[in-house]
């Protein structure tokens, strides 16, 4: 005990010399009685030289998660010097990291902790990677992966997604059977305002966090809606919500729709029953929605393509440091492959939501529609570290059926739509409307009449 409180004293006289001198010369040049903590840092480190597919240099780890601290000391207006390790063996380099770290943290004492720095540089370490799939989580981010991953609720909220366009947060989906849906909130609602506080300005992480909240508690949700003079007002209380995979319906005539939210554990048996059920109705065409669909599991991606295309066609292929393996459809496919189908992909439509897409274009199934998909397709495990935090690490390079690298490229539409503000405003899907237009085209019966 004497040595830790010892050492926040003195940390707290060269924090004040640092402001008052302007300057880093002297607090940097002292030394701490005790090494500081920075096991998450180091266990990190570890676990992205052992799994990461690119077989990453750990100094160069340790480098990027020395820049991490400096900028996390500057983003809190702690000058720091230079955080460039100069060792080349990962030994040495540890050991200069430490050193960097125990500075840090007695420069940083009053305004970051030890743990805030150990988070600034394991994330700085992931990030240096620069892949879609690898990424230091918190332990709240960890907690909720759990949850998912476990099939309980993926957050506390009222079970819709939001997109932003031109700073305006448009409903994009209210899922079945949530607090939303109850309430009477609809697709393309636009939220203004949120607990009374106008979402102008607003990013969209900050209106998601606002909806959110503890289980139980009301939030308001102020919305204005097409063909509605005055803004609605919403009072939903939160609960778990647990994201459906499948959300199924006849939007025209004969035509099935399917939005196919993720690829998580029971996805394909959730897109399987929809698919009977529209068959079951008489079904003629269908449109595949793939808008926001993040991915899920290897073996979901693949059941569900398997649904939709001949056995043995190639759906993917992944890499790692030993193997690659061609993942293939099996099975034969749920439905006739003569049955018109078109797949609507946005820019949030990724991983395995766009190996889905690029096989049902490549094996020549249906065209895509909407706008270039995100461009992060790699294969990823999850690894705990120290403090309830957690790293995710890509552990696989993917590539579609064909062989097409996805990663930071992402998809282009076969057909580009965007969704405009003024569509929107309208209450209008303009991808959606598209993509109907494209079935009705396919079809070669007479075209399809609306729904009354």
């Amino acid at each position: 005990m004497i040595g830790p409180t010892l050492r926040r004293r003195t940390s707290g006289f060269l924090l004040a010399l640092v402001l008052a001198m302007g300057g880093v010369g002297a607090p940097w040049a002292a030394r701490t009685a005790a090494a500081a903590d920075a096991s998450i840092v180091f266990a990190a480190v570890d676990i992205l030289k052992q799994q990461h597919h690119a077989a990453p240099d750990p100094v160069r780890l340790l480098a990027a998660a020395a820049e991490g601290l400096r900028q996390a000391l500057s983003q809190a207006g702690i000058a720091a010097p230079p955080a460039a390790l100069l060792a080349g063996a990962e030994a040495a380099a540890r050991e200069e990291f430490q050193r960097y770290f125990d500075r840090a943290a007695v420069v940083a004492y009053g305004r970051l902790s030890e743990v805030q720095l150990q988070y600034a540089a394991a994330a700085a370490a992931a990030a240096s990677l620069d892949d879609s799939h690898t990424a230091f989580l918190l332990p709240e981010q960890w907690a909720e992966v759990q949850r998912e991953l476990s099939h309980q609720a993926s957050f506390i909220g009222i079970g819709i997604r939001l997109l932003n366009r031109g700073g305006r947060f448009y409903v994009m989906n209210v899922f079945p059977g949530t607090p939303a849906a109850r309430a009477g909130l609809r697709d393309l609602d636009r939220v203004v305002a949120v607990d009374g506080q106008s979402t102008e300005g607003m990013a969209l992480q900050e209106v998601s966090r606002r909806i959110r909240g503890p289980q139980g508690m009301p939030v308001e949700v102020v919305v204005r809606r097409p063909g509605e003079p005055a803004p609605l007002v919403f009072t939903i209380s939160r609960e778990p919500i647990r994201v459906p995979a499948v959300d199924a319906r006849v939007v025209e005539g004969q035509t099935g729709y399917v939005h196919l939210h993720h690829l998580g554990s029971g996805a394909t048996v959730q897109f399987r029953r929809a698919l009977q059920d529209l068959q079951a109705r008489g079904m003629r065409a269908l449109v595949l929605d793939l808008r926001g669909n993040g991915g899920g599991l290897v073996g979901e991606t693949v059941s569900v393509a398997s649904a939709l295309l001949p056995a043995g066609l190639p759906v993917m292929h992944r890499e790692n440091r030993l193997r690659r393996v061609a993942d293939r459809t099996r099975g034969g496919p749920l439905l006739s492959t003569e049955l018109p189908l078109v797949v609507l992909v946005d820019e949030a439509t990724a991983s395995g939501g766009e190996v889905v897409a690029a096989a049902m274009r490549e094996h020549r199934r249906a065209p895509l529609v909407g706008v270039r998909t995100a461009g992060a397709l790699m294969a990823s495990l999850y690894f705990p570290l120290p403090g309830g935090t957690a790293i995710e690490v890509a552990v696989e390079r993917v590539t579609t059926g064909r062989g097409t690298v996805v990663e930071k490229v992402g998809l282009a539409p076969d057909v580009q739509v965007e969704l405009t503000p003024d569509d929107l405003e309208r209450g209008v899907d303009a991808q959606l409307e598209r993509a109907l237009e494209e079935l009705r085209q396919r079809v070669r019966a007479p075209a399809l009449a609306p729904a009354a």
